[in-house]
């Protein structure tokens, strides 16, 4: 802990004048300077550390306990080298030096070690201390450990990587737009498009441009509606890439509101789903061709009935009526199967015959 008059002198900069000047308080209240001293140092949450011209440990507080694990007893008179971690400590003495020669250093970054050997890193504060000389007698170091503020910092970060690493995966990107004419794409959305940062300019036209002329309305008319009403939305639409390759993205939005409930604009996402659109409309393909064969194969057992019976009247002699018949059944059949079956390339399998083979 910080004690006596010296004490007053080295952390003066930091809590003002106390004990120097009783008038400023009622005479039957005069404050203890040096307990009320300790009591804001042993109160900081930071560790404040006092060292003498030669690097040595003079003062420890309840932070610097707290974040080193050395009591006060055991911290004062360890040198300053032995508070940081190896790999830093040449750059931590640079530091001290700097203030022994009369400069404040100010949130400088670096890592200390633990009485466990525990590795933390920290920000610290270096000022100099003037006692009725022009050079500094000794320093304070103001430490903070910012364990928390790293370990966030690389969660944000390792988010953010596998937010990037998601879209591509997932063939998605974000969108905000403010309600008024600026818009934002995260990585996502650029690759989605085909298109570099600087080839967006951020304004709501330039982001409905890259619709594709025939759903640029109605896309435009989506978004504007569910901003007026104050609801998400989702539709579906084409963007037509720099590549001129034409893509199809589902798109959803949902409001943004402040504290107050007022909205500020809209935020949502894009997925390319050209796959699943190509996939649905083979699909589509598919069972409409199965549909027709299914029919053909129905059409063509109805005529083959009818030909057997054409065969049997032949047979017993009525020429004239067989006659009409079979050319009527056949003209029907040809027409029939023919518009079944559309105007493709001949597939094993189906009754499409060729010219050549209508005529024999």
């Amino acid at each position: 802990m910080f004690h006596g008059a010296s004490a007053r002198g080295v952390v003066a900069s930091y809590i003002g004048p106390v004990a120097e000047h009783p008038d400023t308080a009622p005479p039957d209240r005069a404050p203890d300077g040096d307990a009320f001293i300790d009591a804001v140092l042993d109160s900081a949450d930071d560790a404040i550390v006092g060292l003498d011209a030669n690097g040595v440990v003079t003062r420890w507080n309840a932070g610097a306990r707290r974040l080193f694990g050395y009591e006060e007893a055991e911290a004062v008179g360890r040198r300053a080298p032995s508070l940081f971690a190896e790999h830093r400590r040449a750059e931590g003495v640079g530091l001290l030096e700097r203030a022994l020669l009369g400069e404040r250093v100010e949130r400088a970054e670096s890592d200390a070690v633990r009485k466990d050997g525990l590795v933390v890193p920290v920000w610290l504060t270096v000022t100099p201390v003037f006692r009725r000389s022009a050079a500094p007698t000794e320093v304070v170091a103001v430490i903070r450990d910012v364990s928390e503020q790293k370990l966030a910092a690389a969660t944000l970060a390792e988010s953010e990587e596998r937010l990037r690493e998601s879209e591509v995966l997932a063939h998605t990107g974000a969108w905000l737009w403010d309600g008024h004419d600026r818009v934002q794409w995260s990585e996502g959305m650029y690759g989605i498009h085909g298109l570099g940062p600087r080839d967006f300019d951020g304004t709501l036209a330039a982001h409905f441009a890259l619709v594709l002329a025939d759903d640029r309305q109605a896309a435009s008319a989506e978004l504007l509606a569910a901003f007026g009403a104050r609801r998400p939305f989702e539709t579906e639409y084409r963007i037509e890439r720099r590549d001129g390759a034409t893509v199809w993205v589902y798109v959803r939005g949902q409001p943004l509101f402040d504290g107050l409930e007022r909205l500020q604009g809209m935020t949502g996402i894009y997925q390319d789903v050209s796959e699943r659109r190509r996939a649905e409309q083979d699909r589509r393909l598919l069972s409409e061709a199965q549909m027709r064969q299914t029919q053909a194969r129905e059409i063509n057992d109805e005529i083959v009935q009818r030909l057997v019976v054409a065969q049997m009247a032949f047979e017993l002699g009525e020429h004239d009526r067989v006659n009409d018949a079979l050319q009527t059944t056949l003209e029907t059949a040809r027409h029939l199967v023919t518009d079944l079956l559309g105007d493709g390339p001949i597939e094993p399998g189906t009754l499409r015959r060729t010219s050549s083979a209508e005529s024999a």
